[in-house]
């Protein structure tokens, strides 16, 4: 079992820990989503309209594109279907459309263009296919958007190649088609791109970072007969990266992190849409008095949540109070390493590694993203003592990455910025 490592602040000495109470919209009538990041604040308010869809800009072979699922109370939902063709060139009429798609709120790996994928075949990306030739993901499948002003389009993702995407869409009857391009390099800093029918644009008001995102969404739910419909819930998504623990049937005042910390998901809907129930008999939103979140940033913060209002749709607003626990270490189980170092770091080319070791033995290290997955990795008979040893130039986007290194069932981590 890994055995992380708490570094607290400083003014732990004092046995104290400071709590603040933050609040977040949803926009009067839930017309709004908010991108909210832990450690300073920041919350940015958009629109639901704002943007359809998101491309994954993550990675070489990201290709992940979402719906967006947010709309308020009064608002017309953008809806996905598959189309009965996939031929794009085939008309089509909406009432053939009956399989409708939405994202599943689990991961950032898959949104719901990719929903109709074989889980059992990893080549299969729901829109496309991806072919190991020429290492491009080409379009096999055709969509229908219902938009928000409740026209139509058909879509298709026709590839992905070198890290640009290639989509084209048209009026249900084939009139009206456009052809647009998504380019991952121009968008190195963020995790997405976000596209708008409306003004046949992406847009550039979401922060590239954030940790909980603020939105409505689409989720199965049981309506009491034992029968599974999907409802449009107002709830709290983690972003990239960022892992969650619940806490249930605690004192919110003074739980113990080291309890929970083994049960850190990387599960977009953790936290969800259930941190708050509607009374019927009251007409009144409540909070369980019991419940607790530990939050995980992608750089090792760890936060504890306390959700303490919510006004509904009057507002959206909603009130929680959080606390800074610190940073875990980058550190866990040691044991024959003594030292590691990476520089420079922010990286922008080649980088230097180097570690000691108590005794001669083989290291393997280990490059990996956010998202847990192995991008390089090598293997070395190190010597006893110091160990140096440079570091491919790996074209990669800007962002967070983890460097590992194992030996003798001791393992040692180090974050890298690109």
């Amino acid at each position: 079992m890994k055995k992380l490592l708490l570094l607290l602040p400083i003014f732990l000495l004092a046995n104290t820990l400071s709590a603040q109470f933050v609040e977040v919209s949803y926009g009067t009538e839930y017309t709004e989503q908010a991108y909210y990041k832990l450690d300073s604040d920041e919350t940015t308010n958009i629109f639901n309209s704002d943007w359809d869809i998101a491309f994954s800009t993550v990675g070489t072979q990201d290709a992940a594109i979402f719906i967006n699922e947010a709309t308020g109370s009064s608002e017309t939902a953008l809806e996905l279907y598959r189309a009965p063709t996939d031929n794009f060139e085939d008309a089509i009429n909406t009432d053939d459309l009956t399989e409708w798609l939405n994202n599943d709120e689990l991961s950032w790996d898959f949104g719901a263009f990719n929903s109709i994928r074989s889980p059992d075949n990893a080549l299969d990306f729901g829109w496309g296919q991806y072919n190991t030739t020429n290492h491009i993901i080409g379009g096999t499948s055709v969509f229908v958007l219902k938009l928000r002003d409740e026209s139509y389009k058909k879509i298709q993702i026709e590839s992905l190649a070198l890290g640009i995407y290639t989509f084209k869409y048209a009026s249900l009857d084939g009139s009206n088609e456009i052809t647009q391009t998504i380019d991952k390099n121009d968008f190195l800093e963020s995790d997405f791109a976000y596209f708008s029918f409306g003004t046949e644009q992406t847009i550039e008001t979401i922060p590239a970072e954030w940790d909980l995102l603020f939105t409505r969404y689409t989720t199965p739910i049981d309506d009491g007969t034992g029968a599974i419909l999907d409802y449009l819930v107002t709830g709290v998504l983690s972003g990239t990266g960022v892992e969650i623990a619940q806490a249930d049937g605690v004192d919110p005042e003074t739980v113990d992190f080291e309890l929970y910390g083994d049960s850190l998901q990387n599960v977009l809907d953790i936290i969800g849409y259930d941190w708050k129930t509607f009374d019927l008999s009251t007409f009144q939103w409540s909070l369980p008095a019991d419940r607790a979140y530990f939050v995980k940033t992608a750089i090792g913060d760890i936060w504890k949540i306390v959700f303490v209002d919510f006004e509904g749709s009057s507002t959206g607003n909603v009130v929680f109070q959080k606390t800074d626990l610190g940073t875990i270490s980058a550190v866990e189980q040691p044991g024959v390493f003594t030292d590691c170092n990476v520089f420079p770091n922010p990286v922008r080319g080649e980088a230097n590694l180097t570690f000691s070791l108590k005794n001669a033995q083989q290291v393997k290290i280990t490059l990996g993203d956010l998202y847990g997955r192995t991008i390089w990795s090598d293997s070395k008979q190190a010597t006893a003592g110091f160990n140096a040893q440079i570091l491919p130039n790996f074209d990669l986007p800007s962002g967070v990455y983890y460097l590992t290194l194992e030996g003798d069932g001791s393992f040692l981590t180090r974050k890298i910025i690109k």
